[in-house]
């Protein structure tokens, strides 16, 4: 592998680290919604493309000296535009400035990387990337300094046609570009579940790599490794304090402490933790959970149905926190817990069910594993399933709550097993999120029942081929804890769904109309 190839290759693998690490800490920073998953996406490639628009319009000098700039400004990346964010924040200025941000960070992580394959591909002297010489001029000898020996392009361009020119050895070297990208995937998976120095001290390392092959300039580069160093060992004291700036200012959490801030496979997760010792779950930037609601709502998802009619097997999807697991332990003989993130599951034993409360549950099991996955291969018959998942604000969430997952779900349950669900607020009459849920429940199930506990802040909804408990049964059980709690019978539930459509596969407009008024209410107005 030539030069050229060897600087694409590790091009490659950065531009794959620098997408993940931005696109991830925007997400979370923006709140992760569908709308800003694919805001963010699009700031980056929006980044790439001015690169490629720029990479043969500006002097190679300009280029040099742009490039160092970038690859130094890179080692400040997540920390400076979190910091940037939360000073944002503190002084109250509009949402739209966190957009600007976005863009211009953006711009700074990927067009850099973007600019090198059309100048080697155009022939354009990439700093120290060798261009092949041609001989001096006639007259001029090839030793005197006044007549260096002229440069070629690499790559011939020969007309192909008119308007059309064939590039001679692009595919190589997009080939060389793309397999580091790959490289860069692979990195990245590595990294998932593990601090997130993990992988950002040796992305730095690369890019010193690259800065070094493409400036030759030894100088610039020992000063890039003693930043890198210099910083190294406090990288993970920056990651957290700076995502505790954010919750502080962003967030308004009293005193916030990053206890915990990690990359799985699906989202950011982070646990924080404020000044009275209350614990809040983050995913992407939204709240999941914090410790003092989860005693209300283990008891409404999943202690109430169970103690009303005590089912054989219980199937817990989600509950990443497995804090509903000693709940349910004692009114079920068997016990399957289904968790899609491992991230997730790491955090919940760590911060929020110490590992004591879970051992010697010689009659449960966890599984990591997808929800839907899960029950379609399962062959086994629950007589309660806990749906704790998250509201639906993006596709995979709200497929969760759709009536195609709730037919699924119908065929794992016994004649009289029911299903649990969040209604991700209260139930009411018109067409928004606990209407859309509870009408796709009553479209696959004959009887579903609603309640709204203002302690717990949410509302809630079994369902059931045939309800094993009735609206007093929950009245009597719960008129002692929470005397307002409101109660919706199956018989009066059709009252609250005449204006909602069901969520549905080929009905998930909630998801972007949702994402969108609150994407819109928090960077667009002016108020």
């Amino acid at each position: 592998m030539n030069k050229k190839r060897l600087v694409l290759f590790l091009i490659g693998v950065c531009l794959s680290v620098a997408q993940f690490v931005m696109v991830r800490d925007f997400v979370a920073l923006l709140y992760g919604e569908e709308v800003v998953i694919a805001l963010v996406n699009a700031a980056f490639f929006l980044g790439m493309s001015i690169g490629y628009l720029l990479s043969l319009r500006i002097s190679r000098e300009t280029w040099e000296s742009l490039f160092a700039a970038s690859m130094f400004l890179q080692l400040t990346f997540p920390f400076s535009y979190r910091y940037l964010s939360a000073w944002t924040a503190f002084l109250g200025a509009r949402g739209f400035w966190f957009l600007v941000l976005l863009f211009v960070f953006a711009l700074i992580f990927s067009s850099a990387f973007s600019t090198f394959l059309p100048r080697l591909v155009s022939g354009t002297k990439t700093a120290n990337v060798p261009l092949d010489p041609m001989p001096p001029p006639a007259g001029a000898a090839a030793e005197n300094p006044l007549h260096p020996p002229l440069q070629k392009p690499v790559l011939s361009l020969p007309k192909e046609g008119p308007g059309g020119f064939q590039r001679s050895g692009l595919k190589s070297l997009y080939t060389c570009e793309l397999l580091g990208f790959a490289v860069g995937l692979g990195a990245v998976a590595w990294s998932w579940n593990r601090p997130l120095p993990y992988l950002l001290v040796p992305y730095w390392f690369l890019l010193a790599a690259v800065l070094h092959m493409t400036l030759a300039r030894k100088k610039l580069t020992l000063a890039f490794l003693t930043a890198i160093i210099l910083p190294g060992g406090f990288s993970q004291g920056l990651d957290l304090h700076s995502a505790s700036l954010l919750y502080q200012y962003k967030h308004r959490i009293d005193r916030p402490e990053a206890l915990y801030s990690i990359n799985s496979p699906y989202q950011k997760v982070e646990v924080v933790q404020n000044e009275n010792g209350e614990r809040y779950l983050y995913l992407d930037g939204l709240q999941n959970l914090n410790s003092g609601d989860l005693e209300e709502l283990n008891y409404y998802i999943a202690e109430l149905p169970a103690s009303l009619a005590p089912p054989g097997k219980t199937l817990i999807v989600g509950n990443g926190s497995l804090s509903s697991v000693p709940k349910l332990y004692p009114l079920s003989r068997e016990i399957v817990s289904v968790e899609l993130d491992a991230g997730v599951l790491q955090a919940g034993k760590r911060f929020f069910t110490p590992p004591g409360r879970l051992s010697g549950l010689d009659r449960w099991t966890l599984r990591v594993d997808d929800g839907k996955h899960f029950l379609r291969n399962s062959k086994d018959r629950y007589g309660l399933i806990v749906m704790d998942v998250p509201s639906p604000l993006t596709l995979q969430e709200a497929g969760l709550h759709t009536q195609e997952f709730y037919e699924l779900v119908k065929q794992r349950l016994t004649p009289e097993g029911v299903l649990s669900v969040q209604l991700s607020g209260k139930l009411q009459r018109n067409n928004r999120t606990p209407a859309r849920i509870a009408s796709a429940l009553t479209r696959v199930f004959p009887e579903t029942m609603a309640v709204y506990s203002p302690d717990a802040g949410r509302g809630f909804a079994y369902a059931s081929r045939k309800l094993p408990f009735t609206e007093q049964d929950v009245r009597g059980r719960t008129l002692q804890r929470e005397p307002d709690l409101k109660i919706i019978p199956p018989g009066q539930i059709g009252v609250y769904l005449d204006k909602a459509e069901p969520l549905a596969l080929d009905n998930m407009d909630l998801v972007l109309r949702r994402g969108w008024e609150r994407f819109a209410g928090r960077y667009l107005n002016d108020d």
